[in-house]
């Protein structure tokens, strides 16, 4: 009964601008029910639940959908260029979800290494009635490998902070390079590609398991700068220019303003010790002005 109530609440409110009135029924729900429940926004829909560590929980209590902004400029690279579109760390799918019922006609592959973020996944896919998402549960790095991985939510932050471990007292999974997930037959990609890359400061790993991808397709990634990314390299900024010098990269903000290595680094070294991102990033061999 409450469930239904709260739900009808959802549905009215959802297309509303004003939802002053809505965050007073959030407040007030938020102690009473553990249920999930359906967003659905003008093209697809979404489960969110009130669930503090679940990211979802962000697009039921401000009825929005997840990086609206970053999921239109991927939709805007992909008419612009005809491109493939590949989701790593794709969670719930927030990125895969509305990209696949935007471009129906053609497959989106989505990577995640967590078994809870594939299940969320699969239930919105399942929701959406979507063909066209081919995802696989396993890891992105540089190398073909066995790595231990963290999902357990009791001591991280949310279910969308699953990440590699040194700790031996989680399940080792199986990593692999995009470079050779691509030439499997299950993978056929258009001359552009368009990746995004949300992998907890593994990011720079993946981005070198790029390195023959780059060389002959032309790509466009999507990739934040953290500074786990600095934990997760022997000498990140060393390596970061060089990678981005020898394969010829453009660097961009979300605003498509050119950056270099350098100006990205000394924002990371002087973020705030709370601040664990500096933001969103667009990485290239194309000149995207």
């Amino acid at each position: 009964m409450l469930d239904d109530i709260f739900q009808n609440i959802i549905n009215k409110y959802l297309s509303r601008k004003n939802k002053k009135i809505y965050y007073l029924y959030f407040s007030i729900f938020k102690f009473l029910t553990k249920s999930k429940f359906i967003l659905n926004f003008k093209d697809y829909k979404f489960y969110a639940s009130f669930s503090r560590k679940s990211l979802s929980r962000w697009m039921l209590k401000n009825l929005k959908p997840w990086d609206n902004e970053n999921v239109e400029r991927v939709i805007y690279f992909i008419k612009k260029y005809n491109g493939s579109f590949v989701d790593c760390g794709c969670n719930f799918g927030a990125y895969s979800i509305p990209i696949a019922k935007k471009f129906e006609d053609q497959n989106i592959y989505a990577f995640d290494a967590s078994k809870k973020a594939i299940y969320n996944l699969e239930q919105n896919i399942e929701l959406n009635k979507i063909k066209n998402v081919n995802y696989f549960n396993i890891g992105i790095g540089d190398k073909n490998t066995e790595v231990y991985f963290n999902e357990n939510i009791d001591n991280l932050k949310n279910d969308g902070s699953f990440r590699f471990t040194q700790n031996k007292d989680n399940e080792k999974i199986n990593i692999y390079k995009l470079d050779d997930i691509f030439k499997n037959e299950k993978i056929s990609l258009k001359e552009n590609i368009i990746i995004k890359l949300d992998l907890e400061g593994f990011d720079f790993l993946a981005l070198k398991g790029l390195s023959e991808t780059i060389k002959k397709s032309k790509v466009i990634i999507f990739i934040e700068i953290s500074k786990m990314l600095l934990e997760n390299s022997e000498n990140f900024s060393n390596e970061f220019d060089l990678f981005i010098k020898n394969n010829r990269l453009n660097i961009y903000d979300l605003n498509l303003k050119r950056k270099d290595v350098d100006e990205i680094i000394m924002s990371l070294n002087a973020s705030d010790k709370n601040k664990e991102t500096i933001g969103d990033y667009i990485i290239s061999n194309h000149k995207l002005l």
